[in-house]
């Protein structure tokens, strides 16, 4: 007898090709909402480990903002200020944060100069579902039909990819996809990272989880490890508040211009922002 699973999983696949479910999963994430720029905070997690004989582990969390222009991938990161003042920043190209998995035409995040990026790659991805004489498949997909697994509560198609050439562009592994809405739960893939400018370039194998917040749909919880020999790391990044927004001022987004403020001595702007959120106000 047929368990429920079973049966789920004979109806799901019979009624969508694989490249449907990935054309099905695309048409979905492009009808989510891009804002034009955001704010969030994110609890950092993390492991470090000596590597080779080296024994000894030891842990931390951290807590640190971001804000974001969608239009290039501009990011403003800091911690807290404890004076109410514009604390240090950070601002970068960066891109690693909520929206990451964006399939919306108009973002466009330029690459970086060090050749670290963990940025999915989903223009890949695109190659595989439509198909055509003028470009090759970038993966194929190691088994057929896919196997359908339980990701949070949702029955999800689990594709596993495998690159037909220059795996560090085509970096995708795993894609697990709702069978019923085709929302992405769940992705892996691996990439460079590097922490910051001047840091050591490092492999590194990312696991992502999805969901909907404030209508959009971003990536609320990001694993992934990095070496800096003679340690190894382990990053597990929660998003937690996460705000989108109209408009935030081009200086926050100009490490020349944010420097002029910051001496000015003027008020945390993104911690008030978040503040206003917090208290149920529009940011």
């Amino acid at each position: 007898m047929h368990t429920a699973h079973a049966v789920i999983a004979a109806i799901a696949v019979a009624a969508s090709s694989l490249t449907q479910i990935l054309d099905a999963t695309f048409a979905r994430l492009q009808s989510y909402p891009v804002p034009p720029y955001a704010i969030w905070t994110a609890t950092w997690h993390i492991t470090q480990t000596p590597m080779g004989y080296n024994t000894g582990t030891t842990s931390g969390v951290e807590v640190h903002r971001y804000a974001v222009r969608l239009a290039d991938g501009m990011e403003n990161v800091s911690d807290p200020s404890p004076n109410g003042k514009l604390p240090p920043a950070l601002i970068l190209p960066e891109f690693l944060g909520p929206f990451a998995w964006t399939l919306v035409t108009s973002v466009r995040v330029p690459a970086p100069d060090n050749g670290a990026s963990m940025l999915p790659d989903v223009e890949g991805l695109k190659t595989i579902a439509r198909v055509t004489a003028f470009a090759q498949p970038a993966y194929v997909l190691a088994k057929s039909p896919p196997p359908i697994e339980n990701v949070g509560g949702h029955p999800s198609y689990h594709l596993e990819l495998r690159p037909l050439g220059d795996p560090r562009k085509h970096n995708l592994r795993d894609l697990w996809i709702d069978v019923s809405t085709y929302d992405l739960w769940k992705a892996h893939f691996v990439g460079t990272y590097t922490p910051g400018p001047g840091a050591p370039v490092s492999p590194t194998d990312a696991t992502v989880y999805f969901r909907q917040v404030v209508g959009c749909w971003v990536v609320t919880r990001a694993l992934w490890t990095y070496d800096d020999p003679p340690d190894h790391f382990d990053f597990d990044v929660t998003n937690n508040e996460i705000g989108v927004l109209r408009t935030l001022p081009d200086w926050l987004f100009d490490a020349r211009e944010y420097r002029k403020h910051q001496d000015a001595g003027e008020p945390d702007y993104i911690g008030a922002v978040l503040e206003r959120m917090r208290n149920g106000a529009k940011p």
